[in-house]
């Protein structure tokens, strides 16, 4: 497939603070000092500077076992206002509360989401630096050009919302049901709208049409809610929005809620059925829903992977976070440890494949 280039996506400006340790500090004395007393002090130094230097390792897990002991920077690759820094900064707001930390959110815009990642990649691996990563992330160097990282290059922390899409049809489309939906997909000629190439939206809709031979036109938009309006005045037959992005469409009236993608209903539109609930036996089982995570720099210690994990794990349990990250539209999805390590790889191939057997137009 043609990979989409990146402009300037190594002008980046990497500067990393360097603190370094302080030396150890010996009392001396004047120039009246014996030869016994100096000799005593180097003696001192020299048995100071091999408890320091076997202790070192001792000293690296003390650190990690007491972390966070200072702000933790959040890079969030998107702009401010948008879905990824709404989700980043409600999650964030309690985070702080169970790491007594303050977490600085920073936008590094631009890329398709790449130059921040880029950043990230260029930061001390010791959990004072994590960004917002979300599920097609790990194949951008797949997907753009110019890119120098990979899936490795990121140590995958936890996730907190897997957010189903909708799928909504026109009324001028006669599509009312998943079978008309299928049937609709004959030919190739009718118009499926995603909210955004190169992301998840494209992956539904190659993931749908392998599951059922279908074939769709593929329609891009500026985001979902772009997508729906289009839907529901006729000019786009099918559209894959978020669930909160086609509520006041589907409540107005205006299109037909089809089907839900992820593996249960949502409580945001507990009457809509999920595909696998169709009883099309090819879509038994169907889930696809756009996740969001943290990870950090690669090579960050596994105790301080495990301490940010478990603090989503417990934000995430938080029924107030909960309803308020439901009122913003996110459904909340918690998964860490190795169950999300091995998720991370499983979705980076499956992802990867898709992307190998793509022809995406421009």
């Amino acid at each position: 497939m043609k990979k989409k280039s990146v402009a300037m996506i190594m002008a980046l400006a990497a500067s990393l603070a360097v603190s370094g340790c302080s030396a150890l500090s010996v009392g001396g004395s004047d120039s009246s000092s014996s030869t016994s007393t100096t000799a005593a002090a180097a003696a001192e130094t020299e048995a100071a500077a091999e408890a320091a230097d076997s202790g070192s390792d001792t000293a690296e897990a003390a650190s990690s076992t007491d972390f966070p002991t200072k702000t933790i920077e959040v890079i969030v690759p998107f702009a401010a206002g948008g879905g990824a820094d709404v989700a980043t900064r409600l999650i964030c707001s309690y985070l702080e509360q169970e790491l007594g930390q303050t977490m600085v959110i920073n936008n590094v815009t631009g890329g398709g989401g790449t130059i921040g990642l880029t950043q990230l990649t260029n930061a001390s691996p010791d959990g004072y630096t994590i960004a917002y990563f979300a599920s097609t992330n790990s194949n951008d160097d797949s997907l753009f050009e110019g890119i120098t990282y990979n899936k490795d290059s990121f140590a995958p922390i936890a996730q907190f919302t897997a957010d189903p899409h909708m799928i909504v049809a026109s009324k001028k489309s006669g599509i009312t049901d998943v079978q008309g939906l299928i049937d609709a997909g004959a030919d190739g000629s009718v118009l499926w709208g995603i909210g955004g190439a190169w992301t998840n939206w494209d992956f539904l809709k190659m993931s749908f049409e392998d599951a059922t031979g279908t074939s769709y036109k593929r329609l891009v938009f500026d985001g979902g809610a772009t997508a729906v309006n289009n839907v529901a005045s006729g000019d786009c037959a099918i559209a894959t929005p978020f669930i909160s992005e086609a509520l006041a469409q589907v409540d107005a009236g205006n299109i037909i809620p089809i089907a839900v993608t992820g593996s249960e209903r949502n409580s945001m539109a507990p009457d809509v059925p999920t595909l696998a609930e169709s009883g099309i036996a090819e879509l038994d089982g169907f889930e696809s829903v756009m996740w969001r995570c943290f990870v950090a720099p690669a090579g960050t210690p596994d105790e301080v992977i495990q301490v940010l994990s478990d603090a989503v794990g417990r934000v995430c349990e938080n029924e107030e976070f909960i309803q308020k990250a439901e009122e913003a539209g996110l459904t909340i999805n918690y998964m860490g440890g190795d169950d999300f390590k091995n998720y991370y790889e499983e979705n980076h191939v499956k992802v990867k494949e898709m992307i190998d057997n793509a022809n995406f137009e421009d």
